[in-house]
């Protein structure tokens, strides 16, 4: 979590288990079809030769998993191997690279983005509420935990 492989030559990057494609992995995402799948742990580079896709299964298919077949095949087709490395890409930043300052923000805060407080001094409301609004904001209001303190 928190992290996405970009494919290259795909020599690094296992085709099910890795995630490089949406959300979660191949594995998560198609596995009734993952289960009977014999080439576990197998990289894309040794999977996919630009034109097929060599996977072997335990048993046949139904009609149903086939139509889950193809769909697989269509992802798996968007690749366009390169002769540059496999490299994981971290999602909390907007380089790509992490660091702790973005993982702290994504802890601390949530994902929501703090609020500037210049900003708050323009809005049309009563002066009580902006001192509330920056009490709130600089997370000194007398809540309970603050009281605490």
């Amino acid at each position: 979590m928190g992290y996405r492989w970009k494919v290259g030559n795909g020599r690094k990057l296992r085709l099910w288990e890795d995630n490089w494609l949406g959300s979660s992995s191949l594995a998560i995402q198609f596995w009734p079809l993952y289960r009977i799948f014999n080439e576990k742990n197998k990289s894309i580079a040794e999977l996919w030769d630009v034109q097929d896709l060599k996977c072997t299964f335990r048993r046949n298919v139904s009609e149903d998993l086939y139509q889950v077949w193809l769909e697989v095949v269509a992802l798996v087709s968007t690749i366009n191997l390169t002769d540059e490395e496999d490299e994981m890409v971290w999602l909390y930043n907007s380089s790509g690279v992490y660091s702790s300052q973005s993982l702290y923000k994504i802890i601390n805060f949530r994902g929501i983005k703090t609020v500037h407080v210049s900003a708050l001094w323009h809005i049309k409301i009563p002066p009580r509420v902006h001192f509330f609004l920056w009490q709130l904001i600089n997370n000194k209001v007398l809540t309970r935990d603050n009281l605490a303190k």
